[in-house]
């Protein structure tokens, strides 16, 4: 009988929460594009039990991309902004999403299974990255890889636009393997991309004059958009299928990147799109249910 009913109570209590989570102005799909060009898709991301504090529809999430993308204009000598996904109302397309398993607590949240999830969800789109801004501690601020980003919001505090800047870049492929300096994966010492999170973008990645390694001032993401730009899955996604055989498809890194550091790449090399389509279940069985 005990069991019967913690079973019902758990039933009943993840049924409440889920139907709590409709809400007037509220968009659980990503909503009708504007445009087809490339561009950065914002969500708002619970963990299973997670209270929601209604960051989507209170402006919370407007506000800190706003003041993200205004630091990243004046890091790039105010030439530059990102692309960002927006509704046909002229408003920024967030999407909610609530998390069906729990993360270990050894282990703790990984990007693995948080990027099946959403693409599962149908957040796949090949000129989109997504990032979500999640309501859960972590200890780091944020991670990003081809595709997939995550702010943890209970990890950062004054320095969200910072995390929201470094993530975002190393989403877009930065540091690359041919870029000067490049360190501890794919950060620099000094910069944005350094441990400090400085405020500047530097001349190893913005401007670096070099034709044959992918400078951020080409990548398809931002605007103005280059004469020459790149789409940074494919460079991501080509690397990552000589080390790992992953994801399925066909991609290229552009003929005009001839830096052998980047045609090498690093041993870690990996792009999850479309992990939905190739990954195994039991990858995941750290996620309880």
């Amino acid at each position: 009988m005990k069991k019967l009913l913690l079973i019902l109570s758990i039933i009943f209590f993840s049924t409440s929460l889920f139907a709590s989570d409709e809400k007037p102005g509220r968009f659980f799909e990503d909503q009708p594009d504007v445009t087809d060009d490339f561009q950065i898709h914002f969500i708002y991301f619970l963990g299973k039990k997670s209270k929601d504090k209604e960051r989507d529809l209170n402006g919370w999430i407007e506000k800190q991309v706003k003041k993200s993308d205004d630091l990243f204009f004046k890091m790039t000598g105010k030439k530059q902004r990102f692309k960002f996904d927006y509704r046909e109302d002229g408003k920024l397309d967030i999407s909610f999403v609530r998390m069906d398993r729990i993360a270990n607590k050894k282990s703790g949240w990984n990007m693995q299974y948080p990027d099946y999830f959403l693409q599962k969800n149908g957040f796949n789109n090949p000129k989109k990255m997504y990032f979500s801004f999640v309501e859960t501690k972590h200890r780091d601020g944020g991670m990003m890889g081809p595709h997939h980003g995550y702010l943890f919001i209970k990890s950062v505090r004054s320095e969200i636009s910072q995390v929201v800047i470094h993530e975002l870049l190393h989403g877009l492929g930065f540091a690359m393997p041919c870029t000067k300096g490049v360190t501890r994966g794919a950060h620099l010492n000094s910069g944005i991309l350094g441990p400090n999170l400085d405020r500047k973008l530097g001349k190893a990645i913005y401007e670096h004059g070099d034709p044959t390694c992918p400078d951020l001032k080409d990548s398809a993401y931002l605007t103005p958009t280059s004469d020459t730009p790149f789409d940074p899955i494919q460079i991501a996604c080509a690397l990552g299928q000589k080390v790992r055989g992953t994801p399925p498809g066909n991609y290229e890194i552009p003929v005009r990147y001839t830096h052998k550091k980047l045609l090498k790449g690093r041993k870690n090399e990996w792009c999850t799109y479309k992990l939905s389509e190739y990954a195994k279940m039991n990858w995941f069985r750290k996620w309880k249910k």
